[in-house]
């Protein structure tokens, strides 16, 4: 599996010569990087040079690539159409499975994992009461969660980490910002994920809004914010400004290592395993999803 997520934020070109992507900036020496080891690349510069063909030879080896705003957003996804050699069958598949009562079973269970893993962001912040209040909310999560109990978790959970103050979407709060930019990268690598896997991005199991694009993308990352927020709050809470080497620790959060499956992997690894487990959900060839857990995230490590 490629591996490498590659952050750009200086004004550089861009080229591929001989399966390397190569990466030039002035007089400096190039730098090459074997295009079998890259998963993705976060563009964080607008001066940064690259051409179509460099885009082509990017999508023919499933490199997908997020380009970020003057505000160091990210803006835009660009994703290989399709490059799984039967995209069709499983578009049938989800198509099927998308007009089932299957899909209230399954974003029960995304729902149950997503607070569950919230809660134990909890449990490590020592907020011992409120994660058992979750594990309350947990026991209650019914078929297609009716009574939204996604919702009055994130309320409960939210309020605790920040104290009461938190409100998403205010840019004043500076987590706010770590977390938009962090669930942007994964929501980003899900959906690079996906469409290798023959999957269609618009076709969702809750999200269903038809201006949406990536609505199977906002369903699979739900169990996934929680180790966005366990990192971006660590990593910002003694911070007063979102700098570069922020958003650079976010990014590079897609290397960090989980045990999943009993196996040691890196972040981007698990969730390529998560989103083929829910490819081969929907085509009746395994019983259940592994999700990811919060309780096996290890971190940075020098080595696997």
């Amino acid at each position: 599996m490629a591996f490498r997520v590659i952050y750009i934020e200086n004004e550089i070109s861009i080229k591929i010569k001989l399966n390397n992507l190569i990466i030039t900036k002035g007089i400096q020496d190039d730098i090459w990087i074997p295009m079998s080891d890259i998963s993705m690349i976060v563009i964080d510069n607008l001066s940064t040079n690259i051409s179509i063909r460099t885009l082509y030879a990017l999508s023919e080896q499933g490199i997908g690539v997020v380009i970020c705003d003057t505000k160091h957003h990210p803006a835009g996804i660009y994703s290989p159409i399709a490059n799984h050699s039967r995209a069709p069958k499983i578009l049938g598949y989800q198509i099927s499975f998308h007009q089932t009562e299957a899909t209230d079973i399954l974003w029960k269970e995304i729902v149950i994992h997503k607070i569950d893993n919230q809660r134990k962001v909890l449990q490590k912040l020592d907020y011992i009461e409120q994660a058992k209040h979750l594990l309350d909310m947990i026991n209650n999560v019914e078929e297609g969660d009716p009574t939204n109990r996604e919702a009055h978790a994130a309320k409960v959970y939210f309020n605790t980490i920040m104290n009461n103050s938190f409100s998403r979407g205010n840019e004043d709060i500076l987590l706010n910002s770590g977390l938009d930019y962090g669930y942007a990268i994964i929501r980003a690598y899900i959906a690079r994920v996906a469409v290798a896997y023959g999957l269609n991005t618009q076709i969702g199991i809750h999200h269903k809004n038809e201006y949406n694009k990536f609505n199977l993308c906002d369903d699979l990352i739900e169990p996934l914010r929680p180790f966005v927020d366990w990192y971006a709050y660590n990593l910002l809470k003694d911070e007063c400004i979102f700098s570069a080497n922020h958003r650079h620790c976010l990014v590079n959060i897609l290397n960090h290592k989980v045990l999943y499956k009993n196996k040691k992997m890196y972040l981007c690894n698990v969730i390529e395993e998560y989103v083929s487990s829910y490819q081969s959900f929907i085509a009746g060839e395994r019983r259940e999803i592994v999700y990811p857990d919060i309780e096996n995230y290890i971190g940075e490590e020098d080595e696997l």
